[in-house]
């Protein structure tokens, strides 16, 4: 998956998923909107100045064919929970579904 615009594309999650690298770590947020009609994805919310300062790299993901809206952000390893819960802060609904997939181990 290329991280290096933030353009909307058209895709499904099961595409998300068999385009994640194994090793990095992801946080992806999903919002249904049958469910929530306002936008996770639109420029203004405030968690794009966040993910901007703090150097995040992400993708939106929009999959019409189920009316969802994915936010796909590659996270530091290790820190993982930590960026989801000031992600979180910045203002997503408690009610957003989100995956977190975390890098696989090497082994030595």
């Amino acid at each position: 998956m290329d991280f290096s615009d933030h353009k909307t594309i058209q895709k499904s999650f099961a595409w998300i998923k068999k385009h994640l690298d194994p090793s990095k770590s992801y946080i992806i947020f999903e919002n249904d909107l049958n469910k929530q009609t306002l936008s996770i994805l639109l420029d203004s919310h405030i968690a794009y100045q966040y993910l901007k300062k703090a150097n995040y790299a992400w993708k939106k993901v929009v999959d019409p064919g189920c009316s969802k809206e994915y936010l796909v952000i590659q996270t530091d390893l290790g820190n993982e929970d930590e960026t989801l819960g000031k992600v979180m802060g910045y203002g997503f609904s408690k009610d957003i579904v989100y995956y977190l997939y975390k890098a696989e181990k090497k082994m030595e």
